[in-house]
C-alpha cells in the first residue's frame, strides 16, 4: 500500500471521463507490471450500462471478445465482485423477483415489494407497500450503505414524517426480517457488501466492524472507479478495500462532485473528494455542452448553499441555444421521431405524463428504461409490416409476431357469435419447437406453411392487422406517417432526470414541474435543496446543441432555473 499511487479526475458533463478511463486502461495493459493481461486491470462502475460500455470499449481495443473480459475479468460492479469473491450462490441473494418479494412479505407479516433500478445491478432500490414494512426496509438499507446506527436514521426520519414509524417500531421490523434471514441462508445486495468490507449490522445497537470476508482480486495491478461521486460510505470501503490487493500499484477515481443524485441513498461526493490522492486533474473542456447550456448549468450549481467551486471548464466549439417554453404540450407535437431528442422530467409521474401526449399525438418513442418486451414488441410489428408489403419477414421478426396475435378471436353479431382462427392449432408451439429453424427469412407466399390461416393471410395483404393487437392499429398509423425505421427505431427517448444521467442528445425538452413533496423538502433542508440544484444541473447538461427549458402552466411547481 505504501507504493499505491491514487489519481483523480474531476469531470463535468461531457468532458471526456469515459474516453480518459478507456485510455488509461489502454496504456496500463502495455506496461511491464500488467504484462499484457487484461485481467490485471480492475474497472468498477455502479451501473451495468456504464460496465458493459467500457468492457466493450476496452475488449475492442485489445482485441478479445467482450463476454471473455466480462466473465473472467474484473470489469464488474462493487456488488458483482463481492458475489464472486464472496462464493455466494445465485438462490440466496433477495433480488426484485416476485419470489422474493413474496418471501420478504412472508418474513415481515405485511405486503412488500422492492423497485430496483434495473441497470444498478444492486445499487440502487426502493421499497413500497405497507407503508411501516417499507419504510423500515428503506431505513434499514440507508443506514447499512451510510454504516450508521437503524436507530439515528429512523429517529431522523421521524423527526420529518411524524406520521411515519417510531424508531421501534422500525427496529422491531427489521429484527424479523433479519431473523428470517438467518433461518433461510439469504442475504441481500447491501449485506454482500458489509460482508466483503467487514460490517456486521445490528439493528439494535448498530454497525461494527469485523473481520471482512472473500479475498481481494490480488491479481489486479491498478483500479479504476467511474461515477466515484455517487458512493455511499459502504461503496467507499469496498473500493478502498479492492485496492490492497498484493498486486495493486494504481488508482483512478473518476467523477463530478456535482453529479450526485443519490444522496437519499446515502451517496456523497465526501467519499469521492476525500482520498488522499498523488495528483489531481480537472478535466478542462466540454465537447458536449455549447457556451450557453454550459453556462446555465453552472447557474444552478451557483445557487447551491454549499460546496460550490468553479472548475473552469470550457465550452463546446459548436453553436448552441436555449428556448423557454409556456406550453410543452406544443412542444412535444412538434416533435419527429427522425430526430435525437431527449425527453427528461422530474418525476416518473410526469413522464408518464409525457408518454401519453406523444401516444395521442402519434409520435412514436421509446422509454429510456424500456424493457426487453417493448423491443420484442417493435420486432413483431416490423415484421408484420414488412410481410403485409410484399417483404420477407426474419424468423426472429415472426416470433415476436406471432407472439403478438391472438390464436383465434371472438365477436357478437346480434345474437350469434362469430370466431375466427387466425394460426392454427399448435403453430406457435411446432414455430418455436423447431419449425423456425428452417427459416432464415418467411416470405408473405410461406405464410399458410408456419400455421397462418386465410383469415390472417388476409388481414396481413390488406394491412389491417392492427385491429388484431393492442396498441397496433396506432403503430401502424406512426408508420406510415414516419417510416417504418423510424417507429420500429425512434430516437426519442424519454424517462426521468435519473434515468439520463450519462446520456446525451442534440435535442432535450426539460419537462420543469416537481410535486407538492419535492418544493416542501428543499424549502425544509439545504441537503434536499441542493440536491435539486445537482438534479437541474444533470437534466441542463444533458444538451448538446438546442435545449428547451418547457413549462406546464397548469401545474403550481417547477424547477427554478436562472434563466
Amino acid at each position: 500500500m505504501d507504493d499505491l499511487k491514487v489519481l483523480r479526475a474531476v469531470g463535468s458533463a461531457g468532458t471526456g471521463k469515459t474516453r480518459l478511463m478507456i485510455n488509461t486502461a489502454e496504456k496500463a495493459l502495455a506496461r511491464p507490471e500488467v504484462g499484457g493481461n487484461p485481467f490485471a486491470i480492475g474497472f468498477s462502475s455502479f451501473t451495468r450500462a456504464a460496465r458493459s460500455e467500457a468492457a466493450g470499449r476496452a475488449a475492442a481495443a485489445w482485441g478479445m471478445q467482450q463476454s471473455e473480459l466480462e466473465r473472467h475479468g474484473w470489469f464488474r460492479t462493487a456488488h458483482s465482485v463481492a458475489y464472486r469473491q464472496l462464493g455466494i450462490q445465485k438462490g440466496e441473494v433477495i433480488g426484485g423477483s416476485k419470489a422474493d418479494d413474496k418471501w420478504i412479505s412472508e418474513a415481515l407479516g405485511s405486503d412488500v415489494s422492492y423497485c430496483v433500478d434495473e441497470d444498478s445491478e444492486g445499487g440502487i432500490g426502493i421499497y413500497t407497500g405497507d407503508p411501516i414494512a417499507a419504510a423500515a426496509l428503506n431505513y434499514w438499507s440507508l443506514a447499512r450503505s451510510m454504516v450508521a446506527p437503524l436507530r439515528e436514521i429512523a429517529e431522523a426520519a421521524y423527526e420529518w414524517e411524524p406520521d411515519g414509524p417510531t424508531a421501534e417500531e422500525v427496529i422491531r421490523r427489521i429484527e424479523m426480517y433479519e431473523s428470517a434471514k438467518r433461518l433461510d441462508g439469504r442475504l441481500d445486495f447491501t449485506d454482500m457488501l458489509a460482508r466483503f468490507v467487514g460490517v456486521a449490522n445490528n439493528p439494535a445497537t448498530g454497525p461494527e466492524m469485523v473481520t471482512p470476508e472473500g479475498a481481494v482480486p490480488n491479481e489486479v495491478v491498478g483500479w479504476i472507479f467511474d461515477e466515484a461521486q455517487d458512493a455511499s460510505r459502504l461503496l467507499d470501503m469496498a473500493c478502498r478495500r479492492l485496492v490492497t490487493g498484493d498486486s495493486c500499484r494504481w488508482a483512478w477515481l473518476v467523477g463530478d462532485p456535482f453529479q450526485v443524485l443519490y444522496s437519499w441513498a446515502g451517496a456523497s461526493s465526501e467519499f469521492f473528494m476525500g482520498w488522499k490522492v498523488d495528483r489531481q486533474e480537472i478535466m478542462p473542456k466540454s465537447y458536449r455542452c455549447a457556451k450557453p447550456i454550459l453556462q446555465l448549468g453552472e447557474d444552478c450549481l451557483q445557487r447551491l448553499t454549499k460546496g460550490y467551486w468553479n472548475r473552469g471548464v470550457e465550452a463546446a466549439d459548436h453553436d448552441g441555444e436555449i428556448i423557454e417554453s409556456d406550453n410543452f404540450e406544443d412542444d412535444l407535437s412538434d416533435l419527429s421521431p427522425k430526430d435525437e431528442t431527449l425527453v427528461i422530467a422530474r418525476t416518473n409521474r410526469h413522464v408518464g405524463k409525457i408518454a401519453t401526449i406523444l401516444d395521442d399525438v402519434g409520435v412514436p418513442f421509446r422509454k429510456i428504461k424500456a424493457k426487453q418486451g417493448a423491443y420484442n414488441r417493435d420486432a413483431g410489428m416490423t415484421g408484420l409490416w414488412k410481410l403485409q408489403n410484399g417483404q420477407p419477414a426474419s424468423a426472429e421478426e415472426w416470433t415476436q409476431a406471432i407472439e403478438l396475435l391472438p390464436s383465434a378471436t371472438i365477436s357478437k353479431k346480434g345474437d350469434g357469435r362469430d370466431e375466427k382462427t387466425w394460426l392454427i392449432r399448435g403453430a406457435k408451439t411446432q414455430w418455436n419447437r423447431g419449425v423456425k429453424d428452417r427459416y432464415d427469412a418467411l416470405f408473405p407466399e410461406e405464410l399458410g406453411d408456419v400455421g397462418a390461416t386465410d383469415h390472417l393471410r388476409e388481414k396481413i395483404a390488406a394491412g389491417t392487422w392492427g385491429d388484431l393487437i393492442d396498441g397496433g392499429a396506432t403503430w401502424c398509423r406512426a408508420a406510415k406517417q414516419w417510416g417504418i425505421e423510424a417507429v420500429a427505431n425512434p430516437k426519442i427517448r424519454i424517462g426521468t432526470v435519473h434515468s439520463a444521467k450519462g446520456m446525451e442528445a442534440d435535442n432535450v425538452i426539460i419537462l420543469t414541474s416537481v410535486g407538492r413533496r419535492i418544493r416542501e423538502g428543499e424549502e425544509r433542508s439545504e441537503d434536499r435543496h441542493d440536491e435539486e440544484r445537482r438534479i437541474e444541473y444533470v437534466a441542463v447538461t444533458r444538451a448538446r446543441k438546442k435545449l428547451i427549458v418547457a413549462h406546464d402552466p397548469r401545474e403550481k411547481f417547477r424547477m427554478e432555473m436562472p434563466i
